[in-house]
């Protein structure tokens, strides 16, 4: 008699952090966070999401419980270890994936959360996305971390600095399902959330001293998820965009991508955006902008002034340049894929449950 196996019962993730999720409030690490677990899902993965309510954003989450693109997703106004506890109990997941708290959250949040895990003797996996807001919460905890993540080799180092502690590398790569491949077309020379440490008063000095006649616009930092269009408004030869989920139509509107970041920036996934879309580059040498602008993009030395930025915006006018610049890019970017990054992911979750 021919025995049958018995069915494998999939693996169960826990994405746990005291922090709201995608579409309740987005930014780089939130949408990242989203397309990991919507990967883990098609990889097999019973995956779901536990995390809280955003202050003020109840109406748009009006439920506890909602399905984002096939993800089961539970978000709390109150309780948390509470209702964490029971999640953990009624779920029984395999591991548990945490990553950046909500900025008002404290070491006491984050000690209890991890505790609350560690009574049901289940192994916890931290994804840092930025060090600042990220690393001194966890620091009372680290102990009882079974691995750390980051997304970007430049963060790694920065994290075994700190902690002393060896971390995996997973690369926050956008979902290229979501985009139409294809060049754009549009005159402006792009900022994404124009804010000091990003580079504010240089793209600001681009507008006014270095080209005022060239149109810019700049795209308001986070996504809305209310905004259902691009809303527009212009004052000189500056256009300010706010913030919407459509961002393809703002790549198809950019003639030129400028990072001109004033930190150290944890990886910078706008780059690959931009290069998917067949737009140039210019970037700051600095943090993790180096790996994922790379040898696609123009890297500016002396960032915190204007003529190199503005002497790379005019290099950019030669259409042969421009060609190989473009060129680099899309080659750059082929190096990078979610499903590749989605599969070293949930080898590191498993390796941690053996």
């Amino acid at each position: 008699m021919i025995k049958r196996a018995k069915p494998r019962t999939p693996f169960k993730v826990l994405i746990a952090h005291h922090r709201w999720w995608f579409p309740t409030f987005v930014n780089g690490a939130d949408l990242a966070n989203h397309e990991f677990a919507c990967a883990l899902k098609r990889q097999g993965v019973d995956v779901r999401v536990f995390g809280i309510t955003p202050p003020g954003n109840s109406r748009r989450a009006p439920s506890r419980r909602y399905v984002a693109d096939g993800v089961p997703i539970c978000l709390v106004t109150s309780d948390f270890i509470r209702q964490l506890s029971a999640e953990l109990e009624a779920f029984k997941p395999d591991v548990v994936l945490t990553s950046c708290p909500e900025p008002s959250a404290s070491a006491d949040d984050v000690r209890r959360m991890i505790n609350a895990i560690s009574r049901v003797d289940l192994p916890t996996v931290l994804f840092v996305h930025d060090i600042e807001g990220t690393l001194p919460l966890f620091n009372k905890v680290k102990k009882k971390l079974a691995k750390i993540i980051t997304n970007s080799r430049f963060m790694a180092d920065r994290i075994e600095e700190l902690w002393s502690a060896q971390c995996e590398v997973v690369y926050p790569v956008p979902d290229w399902r979501s985009f139409n491949s294809g060049p754009s077309t549009g005159p402006f020379i792009t900022f994404f959330n124009p804010s000091p440490h990003k580079g504010l008063s240089v793209a600001h000095g681009l507008v006014t001293q270095r080209f005022p006649d060239r149109p810019f616009l700049f795209v308001e930092g986070f996504i809305d998820p209310e905004a259902h269009g691009i809303s527009l408004s212009r004052s000189g030869n500056l256009v300010h965009a706010r913030c919407s989920p459509d961002v393809e139509t703002i790549y198809m509107m950019t003639r030129t991508l400028i990072v001109p970041s004033q930190w150290e920036e944890p990886f910078g996934r706008v780059a690959l955006e931009a290069m998917y879309k067949h737009v140039p580059v210019i970037a700051s040498k600095t943090g993790g902008l180096l790996e994922s602008v790379g040898d696609g993009g123009i890297i500016i030395d002396d960032f915190a002034g204007t003529a190199q930025w503005a002497e790379a915006i005019t290099r950019l006018d030669d259409p042969k340049e421009r060609r190989r610049i473009i060129e680099a890019g899309k080659k750059h970017v082929r190096k990078f894929s979610l499903q590749r990054e989605a599969k070293k992911l949930l080898e590191i979750l498993r390796g941690v449950t053996t």
